[in-house]
């Protein structure tokens, strides 16, 4: 995979499909509902207002992903982020959003790669959307271990209090959070809810894929 156009169209008639039955609010696989599943319903506070997710963690696009985290390919960043505003334009262009975001990696971690996949995503998005990106309102305070071998909670416990957001500036805000993979949401939960604690007005989540939840465990970070 290079540039957009150099996508071929069988490469493009391979891409998986979106997942077809999770909650539209908190991303949790179940029957789509708006409002809230009884995962989020009793506390929706925590939980982004909106969440979409582009295709299934699945190849050829897993392939692509992986690359791109690991294999130092950050180029790839702008056809993925291409593929990402396709598939959810119609989705994303009610929703009025006044910035991009990105979920943000420990600089220690953006020492070590070099840059963070889900800020280029988020760049790529945003300018299709024609909104600013911003990468200074939301940090990572707080050093994690990897996601890959812990569990629902295990995860959120890693997760928690992680993030920390800049409450002068996203005070009453509508904002896009970006990320590339979905498992089982705890980093995305996690930076959602550091945000509204800073006063943001609403948070929609636009992930690339998102792993189903009878898939074996996948790199994170």
């Amino acid at each position: 995979m290079a540039e957009v156009d150099r996508l071929c169209e069988p490469c493009l008639a391979l891409l998986p499909k979106q997942p077809d039955s999770y909650c539209l609010r908190c991303g949790q696989r179940t029957v789509g509902v708006m409002n809230g599943c009884g995962y989020c319903l009793q506390a929706l506070e925590q939980y982004a207002d909106a969440t979409y997710f582009a295709f299934q963690y699945a190849e050829p696009l897993t392939g692509w992903i992986v690359g791109l985290k690991f294999a130092d390919r950050p180029e790839w960043a702008r056809t993925l982020g291409w593929l990402l505003w396709q598939r959810l334009q119609r989705e994303l262009r009610w929703e009025g959003v006044a910035m991009v975001l990105p979920v943000p990696l420990h600089p220690w971690r953006v020492l070590r790669r070099r840059y963070n996949q889900s800020a280029l995503l988020a760049r790529a998005l945003g300018h299709h959307l024609g909104v600013p990106v911003r990468t200074d309102l939301l940090r990572r305070i707080r050093r994690t271990q990897p996601q890959t071998h812990l569990n629902a909670l295990q995860r959120a416990a890693n997760v928690r209090h992680a993030f920390r957001a800049d409450p002068q500036r996203v005070a009453g805000a509508d904002l896009l959070l970006v990320d590339d993979v979905f498992t089982t949401g705890a980093t995305v939960h996690a930076a959602v809810q550091a945000l509204k604690l800073a006063g943001a007005r609403r948070v929609v989540v636009a992930c690339l894929a998102a792993v189903s939840v009878h898939e074996a465990k996948i790199p994170e970070g």
